[in-house]
């Protein structure tokens, strides 16, 4: 009897811990030292999960104070007789708050978004997703692309969390794809979906872009400059635009417009004022990406080393390349008077070849400016200002106009302040022609111009004929 009794008691004991045990298992929950439950996440974390966690800390916010555009007069209903002026070529700005999406697509600061995010910006700040807040500056914007790329004011030298840019050649209709970006201010927000469709045509801001790809991945106000990602969450595409009167159609640009349009926009050799000769294509390959010189051009440093058409760079000073990316920022650093030290694949083979940057003689802003406009400019200083009362502490005095020239015709007049060209704000003749340097005959180019307490934005052309060193007279200032 009492052998039995120990058996049942052992039996029931059995059982209890049992019970216990699968009911543990089904759970998967434990205390932890508060008390609460801890679940067990591995199972429910899914791609969506693993690419957001990726990438988000290289997602940013973009915060802009900028311009816009507003009808009416200036003076109310006051009559001023720079009123007539501005009705005819003006139209009235007022400062606004602006919010949009980036990503960081190099450790050293370097931020993808689109023009349209920081067009017209005068102030730039980007909120990392811990929180930090940093100012930035534009590196170069195209409003007929939709892209700008922003870098972030390190002076602490800090290296950034970035990501990968894939590739966009190779995409399929109906692949997974994650969006991440700023919708209505509220920061780092994941969306998901799928590819739609590639190859779409859509008017954006009066301009025909081509070759987007539409996504049914939630894409609001705010996402505009963000990335889209695949599943192993590499970008392949910027999110850019929406159809208004629809429900889950955005589209992206591809990432391989941007890749492709980086040299032009990276542009070194005139940023810096350098001559270097050698133009390099970012290529896919079945192996991966490869930087292919397509071009050097003759009598230029490059040539004269030895660089060749049909080169495979691998590295600069050292540092292996992994996309066009390294190459143009690492040059962006390299200026007239230094040596770059290159590795190429040729036959096979790994070369190395010392290169020596020169000099690019600056451009004559006062020249320029006389020839394509036939204003004669004077760079402002702060004792300048105060002497004549000037409404900005920077920029341009206009201190002639040339009758019948384009200035004119437009109705500039001599005390006026010349702050801005295209996007960038000029405060110096070096920065007037830098700007003006490449603009052809007949072109035109948006001014921004200040008189009193008024700015106003309109576009001057440049002369069909620009006048040659044999027109003396007229190019004379």
């Amino acid at each position: 009897m009492r052998e039995r009794r120990f058996v049942i008691v052992l039996l029931t004991g059995l059982i209890a811990i049992f019970l216990y045990l699968l009911s543990f298992a089904a759970t998967s929950e434990s205390p932890d030292q508060d008390g609460a439950v801890r679940l067990d996440k591995s199972r429910r974390t899914t791609p969506v999960v693993r690419v957001y966690q990726k990438a988000s800390p290289a997602v940013v916010n973009i915060s802009t104070e900028k311009i816009v555009e507003m009808g009416g007069g200036f003076f109310g209903p006051e009559i001023d007789p720079f009123e007539d002026f501005m009705s005819r070529f003006f139209r009235r700005r007022v400062p606004a708050v602006s919010l949009g999406s980036g990503f960081i697509f190099h450790p050293d600061g370097y931020i993808a978004t689109n023009d349209h995010v920081v067009r017209r910006a005068r102030k730039i700040t980007v909120t990392l997703a811990d929180g930090t807040d940093y100012l930035a500056d534009i590196v170069a914007a195209s409003d007929v692309l939709d892209l700008a790329v922003l870098k972030i004011r390190n002076p602490k030298g800090r290296k950034f969390h970035y990501l990968k840019l894939g590739r966009s050649d190779d995409l399929m209709i109906g692949e997974t794809v994650v969006a991440i970006g700023n919708p209505f201010g509220y920061q780092n927000t994941c969306t998901s979906g799928v590819i739609s469709a590639l190859n779409r045509k859509v008017e954006f801001r009066g301009v025909v872009h081509k070759g987007l790809i539409q996504t049914d991945a939630p894409i609001n106000p705010g996402n505009s400059g963000g990335p889209l990602l695949n599943i192993l969450g590499e970008v392949i595409g910027i999110n850019t635009a929406i159809r208004a009167n629809a429900q889950g159609i955005g589209f992206a640009i591809p990432i391989d417009e941007l890749v492709s349009k980086l040299p032009r926009l990276l542009d070194f050799e005139r940023i810096n004022r350098v001559i270097f000769g050698l133009k390099v294509k970012q290529i896919h390959t079945d192996k991966g990406e490869i930087l292919k010189v397509i071009s050097v051009e003759p009598g230029t440093p490059a040539e004269k080393a030895g660089c060749k058409k049909g080169d495979i760079l691998v590295s600069l000073n050292g540092k292996r390349l992994t996309g066009i990316q390294d190459y143009l920022i690492a040059m962006l650093s390299a200026k007239a008077g230094q040596r770059v030290r290159l590795s190429f694949l040729r036959g096979g083979n790994e070369v190395e070849i010392i290169v020596w940057l020169l000099a690019k003689p600056k451009p004559d802003g006062a020249v320029l400016a006389w020839k394509l406009f036939g204003l004669k400019l004077r760079t402002i200083t702060p004792a300048l200002a105060r002497r004549l009362r000037l409404p900005m502490q920077q920029g341009l005095l206009v201190v002639q106009v040339e009758p019948n020239s384009p200035a004119d015709a437009i109705g500039i007049s001599v005390g006026d302040v010349i702050f801005q060209l295209g996007k960038w704000y000029v405060k110096d003749l070096d920065d007037v022609g830098a700007v003006l340097e490449d603009l052809p005959a007949g072109a035109g180019i948006r001014i921004g111009i200040a008189r009193g307490n008024v700015r106003a934005w309109t576009i001057i052309p440049s002369r069909k004929r620009i006048p040659t060193s044999r027109d003396r007279r007229r190019i004379r200032i």
